[in-house]
């Protein structure tokens, strides 16, 4: 879990400097039909099965379960959730279009403003994160429901972050190339694996304010950014903390709904900011024509979400299994 956790966070982190902000909302979204399209592989009543002959229990021949209203042959999923993962993955496939056929047929945007080529890339890697970060999802529920012990949410997190830090810090080195990804024919001479040391003494420096600014401007291929690195790592990381204690108090307290409403009203709030701030930023002005393909992307977005959420997932349920007493008696 940690180590698809954590390849999942280097990919974003990694990628996404060289992807519109707004873009990335979308494309964060990805993650929801992935989670869809993987169940129909590993649930024992995934489509899979009816499609490659592989043999269904005779509960999973029934019709319909009339009490959760899932479809059979479906993975457990009803109507709502594949016609909302459709109607998801419509939008972030229209919202790929633009870096993928600016790879495909570059000169197509001849005549109006280009998607740089190493932007075109780095959409496309970014969005692949969202492949661990499925997996690693539905790869939890599979440990809860094969543990069958009762697990202390606090606990496990720490224990993930943890070995997410051990991980990052094994897989860094190794990725670390990938931060000049498509920027020229020469790329993986841009960010070369022997300065990993040396970025990394640079980067607190950074982090702290120390980071000479000559260093900065013109020390790697792409500028460091210092200012405020503290306050907003510090920001983040409360935002973290109170998104997770704000759902983990909606779910005890089963509103459901309300985490759901939230959802897309922060889709449309972090849409709004996110645009504005594309605009301050030179490299991501592409015009009105990509602009207005991401604002339908964001309103299918937005229905495809609503549609999704209308009915909840069936609850993972499992009876404890709590292990066995040695007769001391038998043993004397």
């Amino acid at each position: 879990m940690a180590l698809l956790d954590t390849v999942h966070m280097l990919l974003v982190f990694i990628t996404g400097l060289h992807v519109s902000p707004t873009l990335t909302v979308i494309l964060v979204q990805f993650t929801l039909p992935l989670t869809t399209l993987i169940t129909q592989f590993v649930h024992p009543d995934g489509c899979t099965k009816r499609c490659c002959g592989r043999q269904r229990t005779p509960e999973a021949e029934t019709s319909i379960d009339q009490t959760s209203q899932t479809l059979t042959g479906w993975g457990g999923l009803s109507t709502e959730h594949v016609l909302g993962s459709v109607i998801i993955s419509l939008a972030v496939l229209l919202a790929l279009c633009p870096a993928i056929y600016s790879i495909w047929y570059p000169t197509f945007f001849e005549y109006a403003d280009t998607i740089p080529l190493q932007t075109a890339y780095n959409t496309l890697l970014f969005v692949s994160s969202c492949i661990p970060a499925a997996a690693s999802q539905l790869y939890k529920e599979h440990v809860f429901l094969q543990y069958k012990q009762p697990v202390k949410a606090d606990q496990l997190n720490l224990i993930l972050s943890i070995f997410q830090l051990i991980f990052a810090s094994i897989i860094s080195p190794l990725v670390y190339t990938l931060q000049g990804f498509a920027a020229s024919s020469d790329w993986p001479k841009l960010y070369q694996s022997s300065g990993v040391s040396k970025n990394v003494v640079e980067g607190f420096k950074c982090f702290f304010g120390t980071l000479d600014e000559e260093r900065a401007m013109d020390g790697y291929e792409d500028e460091a950014i210092c200012d405020n690195s503290l306050l907003l790592a510090i920001s983040h990381s409360f935002s973290i903390i109170a998104v997770g204690v704000a759902v983990d108090k909606i779910i005890n307290a089963g509103a459901t709904k309300v985490m759901y409403r939230g959802v897309s009203a922060g889709i449309i709030f972090s849409t709004i900011i996110l645009f504005l701030y594309d605009e301050s930023i030179p490299d991501f002005s592409y015009g009105p024509a990509i602009d207005s393909l991401n604002l339908v992307c964001v309103l299918l977005l937005i229905i495809g979400a609503e549609v999704y959420h209308r009915k909840s997932l069936q609850d993972a349920t499992f009876e404890t299994v709590y292990q066995t007493i040695d007769d001391f008696y038998d043993q004397e």
